[in-house]
């Protein structure tokens, strides 16, 4: 039992362990545990971005597909995030600093509910989702949404 929980304690991130432990006690992963101290956007290209958002045509910046052109690579995620507008509903900014409930990518990663959103909108487009994708439909672990939330919070500087 002890060893058990200890190997669940020690895996590494990744995309299975996009969901923290539940109330009934699961280990949280390393990795989600140490977004609980940042709230930088240089932590969280590295440790969020660059794991879970760059890959194939995703976010990696070589402008083949329109999700491809947000480039979440490091040193690029803040002008490609905060104060432009989402392709999927222009009406809406990807990052407002210093506002996470405005900031469209809070409810592209399931930190908030499209009806919690300011101003309130409909679902997501059932073919896009919530991101990451290729995930199963696993959010990102809470740890490390709340780090995001945290960054915008303070200013997305």
């Amino acid at each position: 039992m002890m060893r058990a929980l200890l190997i669940a304690t020690l895996v590494a991130c990744t995309p299975s362990e996009t969901v923290s432990g539940d109330a009934a006690g699961d280990a949280v992963s390393p990795a989600c545990l140490e977004a609980t101290q940042h709230s930088d956007i240089t932590w969280i290209e590295q440790n969020v971005f660059v794991g879970s958002c760059v890959f194939g045509d995703c976010h990696s910046g070589n402008n083949q597909t329109p999700q491809s052109m947000i480039d979440l690579h490091l040193g690029q995620a803040r002008a490609h995030l905060v104060g432009v507008p989402s392709m999927l509903d222009p009406t809406r900014t990807l990052v407002v600093a210093s506002a996470p409930r405005q900031s469209w990518l809070m409810v592209m990663l399931g930190q908030i509910q499209p009806a919690d959103a300011e101003p309130p909108s409909g679902p997501l487009p059932a073919e896009i989702g919530t991101m990451p994708q290729g995930t199963a439909g696993e959010l990102l672990c809470a740890e490390k949404r709340d780090a995001i939330e945290r960054w915008i919070a303070a200013g997305a500087n």
